[in-house]
């Protein structure tokens, strides 16, 4: 640090009121309790016995107190170079100190757009496990898939988690309709049907389907397909059966093999019965039976428990806080790189999902994807200073001493010594204990 900039530092100290109060009973002493102390100074009464006077310079162990004045400028400098937090931290510890530095270290990183745009992707949120629907095809999933180019439609019940996958000779919403009408015709018609964003289900006629057949449509978050997990899981069940020789016969083995979490298959909860396959089985176990809801329940309660557990602790899941109307966010999407979409959100349309405006239009994104903007550091005032003003042993013109009124009875209000007067005029009196004998 140059010589100029010592001196200016000395300078600001003693204009500094608190710091001068603390640099007075530095060298003087300091008083024994902190009620004794001048308002100005007790912030730093905590730290007294590290504080020494080196040339005018109040120093904390071998740190300079910084004067309010030069804090804003000191704290610019800290951030040189863009660094995190805890390095802007270790940079500061070796040189410069006042109280709260720690925490207005952490304000001005956040609040820098450099450092905002170049951030990771957020941690993901904890797990939120999907509740298992009263009875089957209550509730369903469903995705389009691509496998050696071909495309597929996938539906999954989210009750017994029986698969249905259909070929699509194009992607347009009439043949999605098509084929979904197809499975309903058979299993009957979900209350709600759960989809990503795709074209194919927000259009026009995908939502005039929905109400004449009479069933709720859900859509997840774009670039969120965590949302629809159901449906992603069939993904994966149905390229792994797709590969196959005889895709039919992988179908009937997924439906009719027992789920180890449940205790019973794909088929046996969606209709009560086990499906005949190719190993040998005894007829009585073909026959219709009935499934104990409550301990099946109870059984998809736990294995969704122990799966969030894994994937909380997988993934080192963090909460991020809700975002209200009119809050500045930046967006980006997994894969991207710098948070530099400028967005306003508009309103939250579900859990953890936004609506959001950005200049090329609305978007729906989920919380994972939003990050708030840095909001400009507003210019340094004396309110925003930790340390309280000090209030002046006397002012000018005003008798420091005046006396009391004659009409008021002042004998229990009048504070002995050693005790002192709180800024609403009550008086604290020393414990007895801390008299001295």
């Amino acid at each position: 640090m140059s010589d100029r900039r010592l001196e200016q530092i000395r300078a600001d100290t003693l204009k500094d009121v608190n710091l001068k109060t603390a640099l007075e009973y530095t060298e003087t002493g300091w008083p024994r309790y902190k009620e004794d102390v001048k308002l100005a100074a007790r912030d730093l009464f905590a730290v007294r016995g590290e504080l020494t006077v080196n040339n005018g310079l109040l120093i904390k162990g071998d740190r300079i107190v910084i004067p309010f004045s030069m804090r804003k400028d000191i704290l610019e400098h800290i951030h040189d170079g863009h660094q995190g937090v805890n390095k802007c931290r270790e940079r500061a510890n070796q040189c410069v100190w006042w109280p709260r530095i720690s925490k207005d270290i952490q304000d001005r990183v956040a609040k820098c757009n450099f450092c905002t745009e170049r951030l990771p992707t957020q941690r993901s949120e904890p797990l939120i496990p999907s509740a298992l629907p009263e009875r089957p095809f209550q509730k369903v999933g469903t995705d389009l898939m691509e496998l050696n180019g071909q495309n597929y439609l996938v539906v999954m019940d989210y009750y017994s988690r029986y698969l249905d996958v259909a070929y699509l000779p194009d992607t347009t919403s009439r043949t999605v309709i098509l084929k979904l009408k197809n499975i309903f015709a058979r299993h009957g018609i979900p209350e709600t049907l759960v989809s990503d964003n795709g074209t194919q289900f927000t259009s026009a006629e995908f939502q005039a389907f929905s109400r004449d057949w009479r069933f709720k449509h859900v859509t997840s978050s774009p670039h969120y397909p965590q949302a629809n997990g159901e449906a992603e899981s069939a993904v994966k069940i149905a390229k792994r059966i797709l590969c196959q020789d005889d895709i039919f016969l992988g179908l009937l083995v997924y439906r009719s093999t027992p789920i180890p979490a449940l205790g019973a298959s794909p088929a046996e909860l969606a209709f009560g019965r086990r499906l005949r396959n190719t190993l040998p089985c005894l007829p009585e176990n073909l026959k219709p039976k009935n499934i104990n809801r409550d301990e099946l329940q109870q059984r998809d309660e736990a294995a969704k428990r122990r799966q969030k557990q894994t994937f909380d602790r997988h993934h080192g899941v963090q909460s991020l806080s809700p975002l209200q109307p009119g809050d500045q966010v930046f967006v980006k999407c997994d894969g991207e790189k710098g948070w530099k979409l400028p967005a306003e959100v508009r309103e939250q349309c579900a859990p953890r999902s936004y609506i959001v405006r950005t200049p090329t239009g609305d978007r729906r994104r989920n919380r994972k994807h939003l990050r708030l903007r840095p909001v400009a550091p507003a210019p340094a005032s004396r309110e925003a200073d930790p340390v309280p003003e000090a209030v002046p042993d006397t002012v000018p013109g005003v008798d420091p001493d005046p006396p009391p009124d004659s009409s008021v009875d002042t004998e229990d209000s009048t504070p002995t010594p050693g005790d002192y007067v709180t800024r609403s005029g009550r008086t604290v009196k020393k414990p007895a204990r801390f008299e001295e004998q």
